[in-house]
């Protein structure tokens, strides 16, 4: 069995995905509502990526 092969990347953060917390949005996982607004708004597309999690935890 190999783990981890299909988890999900927040993609404002990097944080790997953990099983029952984040949220699903535009098809994709956010580990925080403060990363899935980030996302909103469009920093996405500038591949702007926080050091750390102090985005959101």
């Amino acid at each position: 069995m190999v783990f981890g092969l299909f988890s999900k990347t927040d993609p404002i953060c990097g944080m790997k995905e953990e099983k029952g917390k984040g949220t699903y949005k535009h098809n994709k996982w956010f580990c925080h509502e403060n990363c899935l607004k980030e996302f909103e708004k469009g920093m996405h597309k500038a591949e702007k990526k926080h050091s750390g999690h102090d985005c959101c935890h």
